[in-house]
């Protein structure tokens, strides 16, 4: 009886241990990670949830961190920073956000600016387009839409040069194209046949200085559904896209591909699930229930490993 009760108690010792454990602390830039060979959850007990979350992107100096987070009813533009105390803060939705559907964060590389899209309405026009806001002593100022000659609407995901030229995708095309600057906005154009013949793709990641190009597809070599891309652009001329293979790419969907801006991180969004439950006849439901209640559910989580990848697929072109 006595070892009854010893049994009891350290079980609910343990019990209560395990409640009691807290959450890691993320501390220092870039949440403090580093880069793995293969993809890991990026920085899982702060941004992962049940709902979905892509399009993870660092500020210039790493130490803001804007992402989608995606619900059936809307999309909001989530933030979290490092404090004075070198912890991240609590996710929570961006000042200019939650009114309208926003996704698809994107920092200019000199942090000026924020890119986004969004369908809040504009006089002439209920589509998608491409916004921003401007940081200023005193936060961010109101949204601005961006002014895209001889494009069609339905502009999502933007990427930015150093030199000012934005990358982006229209749904109702399937294609990505180039806005360069110009005196009245922006001239579009869309990128070569190797990128949008027969195909459909999106979610670019142009690189800064533009020597390279990552985004989604569905072609097909496809591993599952949507996977990453990549084309070096090499003597003015883009190379054939590459698959990026596994482990990036797996059976589920992957987009959103991000390079954080000290080139060291890959980043990118995946509906994979690492653990899948596999309930027996008269299982509670509650086994399904509360994997479907954890962020490892096959909604949108966001990843991240080694950028090295990238300066090793270019050398067969050197």
């Amino acid at each position: 009886m006595l070892l009854t009760w010893l049994l009891l108690l350290f079980l609910i010792a343990c019990q209560k241990q395990s409640k009691d454990v807290t959450a890691t602390t993320y501390r220092n830039p870039f949440f403090g990670v580093n880069p793995t060979n293969t993809p890991q959850l990026l920085a899982p007990d702060l941004l992962a949830s049940p709902a979905e979350e892509y399009n993870g992107a660092f500020s210039p100096d790493g130490k803001a961190f804007y992402y989608t987070t995606d619900i059936p009813e809307n999309a909001f533009i989530t933030f979290t920073y490092l404090q004075a105390d070198n912890t991240w803060s609590k996710p929570q939705v961006a000042p200019f956000s939650g009114y309208y559907s926003d996704f698809d964060p994107l920092s200019s590389p000199d942090g000026s600016k924020l890119f986004f899209s969004s369908s809040r309405p504009l006089p002439d026009n209920q589509n998608s387009k491409i916004w921003y806001v401007e940081r200023t002593e005193n936060g961010w100022t109101e949204p601005q839409s961006v002014t895209l000659t001889g494009s069609e609407n339905n502009e999502f995901h933007s990427s930015i040069t150093t030199q000012g030229d934005i990358y982006f995708n229209i749904w109702s095309t399937g294609n990505i194209y180039k806005a360069s600057p110009s005196d009245t906005g922006y001239v579009v154009a869309a990128l070569p046949d190797s990128f949008n013949a027969d195909y459909n793709q999106g979610d670019p990641y142009i690189s800064p200085d533009e020597d390279y190009l990552i985004f989604r597809g569905y072609r097909g070599d496809s591993y599952g559904r949507g996977d990453l891309y990549i084309s070096f652009k090499i003597n003015d001329s883009w190379t054939e896209p590459e698959n990026l293979g596994e482990p990036i790419n797996s059976a589920a969907n992957e987009m959103c591909p991000m390079v954080s801006p000290d080139g060291k991180l890959f980043i990118f969004a995946s509906s994979r699930i690492t653990e899948r439950v596999l309930p027996d006849p008269l299982d509670p439901i509650t086994k399904v229930q509360d994997k479907f209640t954890s962020y490892n559910n096959g909604m949108m989580n966001i990843y991240y490993q080694s950028a090295d990848f990238i300066a090793e697929l270019r050398k067969k072109y050197q």
